[in-house]
């Protein structure tokens, strides 16, 4: 062959070699650096790994409602699901797409959210099944994102990000995005691995809480591991073991961390730090919509990190929005019913009730509309004026006995003062017991301590105490101020001496009757279907104790005599009970809630306020069912046999008022 003949044959062959050589470049070779693999995301990368958090987990509870069901869960585990629909912001909601996968979102959608199987204003047990069916083959999941901030050049942020599939809090809502930022003094990644943390903070409903790198309230695992407390349901990251009031950015309500039962090191998901890089491994964080079903107010699903202030500027983000701590219930007992305690009752009561009649609106209108009305009606069929408070045998509306009870404690300030004393001293006693109770369960070398699985011999001695140490208080300040009526109406002498004096003589049957009673209505409550019939001896047996101590009588003629007085008026003996102890026990929390809502004053002294303010009211709840009990008397001594008697509020009524 010719030299000419061969030069094709050359040419062939150089664009082969220099067409495989292309191909080993792109195919056999090592790819050219990404994103992903530069020195400032190997660093990062690095820098997330060190600092994953510790999380703590509430123990799951037996129940669907009940204790924390929900964890960090993977945003895979989600998206591709079955059961997860994209949908539009028109009305009703357009379905876009079902079994939306991260490419599906990369688009924004803006406006859209994502609907996962289950109502969030009925929760049941759909969102619990579904997570412990996603979660059983997918790891525990946080997502760290290192990001600078323009205004802040110096200075670097570490966040993770927690996604949970619902917020079972007061504001139940679908999908639920919390997290976790450390900020650190360096201007890249490899800096920030050369020195330590500069502040930390916990995201927590609207705001967040700081704390320096090593202060006394964040926990830290091998130097370098914060631990987070989520709270039950809400998911409100947390430092430690505590229940937390909410006013606010805190989130209206309590957030509870104090029994942490489960803790997991989550598997960290790393975010490149570019956008384009981190789209590409991410395409879900483009999406500009809603993480859970659109809803009324704060029943919305949330948006995603992507859209949160922090993403883009996280140091200013912080310095406007975290704050230096929050408020905790106070873990002391109160005498009474706590004002932070009922607050916290309460505002998961309304919670419920607006979120179950949300889509009901006309619903919750009658409800407040007959709560109204029920009050109006009850406090318009008394009588309130010519409540002297002597003689205490007379013929008395049911509001004549409040007014009358308060008339007798400004008349006698010092005696009530002493029964008001008597009722603290004896109320600390059980508060006492129960700091017992918590200290032996907190300490790890009791063998008698309540375990996780059950109640120890110890916590069900103490409460039992407890509780008849309360009853025994309730007893005596009845048996006191009867006493002390009695003697006024005779106009005999009168002090606090002579008073726990006769209590003291009539010891063994106010002790017999008190068990009996009591015992009797706590067989009765056990069993649902008897719960009626416990509510009907409680209010027919009330009379029991003054009937001892006016009218010298055993155990048993004090039983019979109270069931004679309310036969054929249980009703009308019923409701004026309720309102009478019902004020009584709510005018503590109302005054306790109202400074929360009002004021900066801490919890404790709050509590400290409704402790007094429950203290000063038992006397005058005792005097009022006292003063009830003797226009029962008058009553039933005026017609005697008599199953169908006059009542004073029916007169008082059909007399015009």
């Amino acid at each position: 062959m010719t030299a000419r003949g061969t030069r094709p044959l050359r040419f062939a062959c150089a664009g082969v070699l220099f067409a495989g050589l292309v191909i080993g470049l792109f195919i056999g070779a090592p790819r050219p650096a990404a994103a992903a693999d530069s020195p400032d995301d190997v660093a990062a990368q690095t820098l997330a790994d060190r600092y994953a958090p510790v999380v703590r987990l509430q123990k799951l509870g037996t129940r669907c409602d009940d204790g924390e069901q929900f964890q960090p869960t993977d945003v895979n585990a989600v998206l591709g699901d079955q059961q997860v629909a994209l949908r539009g912001p028109w009305r009703p909601p357009d379905l876009v797409k079902t079994q939306p996968e991260g490419t599906d979102l990369v688009r924004g959608y803006p406006g859209h959210f994502l609907d996962f199987p289950g109502d969030p204003l009925r929760p049941g047990c759909d969102y619990a099944e579904w997570s412990a069916r996603i979660n059983s083959t997918h790891p525990a999941t946080v997502y760290a994102h290192v990001t600078g901030d323009p205004a802040y050049p110096g200075k670097l942020s570490l966040e993770y990000w927690f996604f949970y599939i619902f917020n079972d809090y007061n504001n139940t809502h679908e999908g639920d995005w919390e997290s976790v930022q450390l900020i650190f003094d360096a201007a890249t990644p490899e800096a920030a691995l050369a020195t330590k943390p500069t502040a930390i903070g916990f995201s927590q409903h609207g705001g967040a809480e700081r704390a320096r790198w090593g202060d006394s309230k964040l926990e830290i695992v091998d130097e370098t591991h914060p631990v987070v407390y989520p709270a039950a349901g809400s998911h409100a990251n947390k430092y430690g073991q505590r229940l937390y009031l909410g006013r606010g950015s805190e989130g209206l309500g309590c957030d509870d961390t104090t029994r942490p039962a489960t803790e997991l090191r989550p598997t960290v998901a790393y975010v490149p730090m570019a956008r384009a890089d981190y789209l590409t491994e991410y395409p879900w964080l483009a999406f500009e919509g809603r993480w859970g079903e659109r809803q009324r107010s704060f029943f919305d699903g949330p948006t995603g990190p992507n859209q949160k202030a922090s993403w883009v500027r996280p140091i200013q983000d912080a310095e406007a929005t975290w704050r230096d701590d929050s408020t905790i219930v106070p873990a002391g007992k109160v005498l009474g019913p706590s004002g932070t305690g009922v607050f916290c009752t309460a505002v998961g009561t309304g919670s419920n009730l607006l979120r179950e009649t949300l889509d009901r609106i006309w619903l919750l209108v009658l409800i407040l509309a007959a709560l109204v009305a029920l009050i109006w009606f009850a406090a318009s069929r008394t009588r309130w004026s010519d409540a002297a408070p002597l003689p205490a045998r007379r013929r008395r509306a049911w509001g004549q006995t409040v007014a009358s009870a308060l008339q007798l404690f400004r008349r006698r300030p010092g005696l009530f003062g002493s029964f008001a004393a008597a009722f603290v001293v004896l109320g600390l006693t059980t508060l006492l017991l129960a700091d017992l109770q918590a200290a032996r369960r907190d300490s790890p070398t009791d063998l008698g301590a309540p375990t996780e699985n059950a109640t120890g011999f110890w916590a069900s001695l103490v409460a039992l105490a407890i509780t008849i140490l309360t009853a025994a208080t309730y007893v005596a300040l009845l048996a006191a101020v009867t006493s002390t009526l009695d003697r006024l109406d005779r106009d005999a002498p009168v002090s606090a001496a002579l008073t726990w004096r006769d209590v003291k003589a009539h010891a063994r049957p106010l002790t017999t009757v008190s068990v009996r009673y009591f015992v009797v209505i706590a067989v009765l409550t056990l069993i649902v279907a008897t719960i009626p019939l416990a509510i009907y001896y409680a209010v027919s047996r009330a009379f029991a104790i003054p009937a001892v101590m006016a009218e010298r009588v055993s155990a048993s003629a004090a039983l019979k005599r109270s069931r004679l007085l309310v036969k054929g008026r249980w009703w009308r003996t019923a409701g004026p009970l309720a309102i009478i102890v019902g004020l009584g026990l709510s005018i503590g929390p109302i005054a306790g809630i109202i400074l929360l809502l009002a004021t900066d004053l801490q919890p404790r002294l709050i509590n400290v306020v409704s402790s007094l303010l429950f203290a000063v009211a038992m006397p005058l709840v005792a005097a009022a069912v006292v003063y009830l009990y003797f226009d029962r008397t008058v009553t039933h001594a005026d017609s005697p046999g008599s199953g169908d008697l006059p009542d004073p509020d029916r007169t008082y009524s059909r007399q015009g008022r």
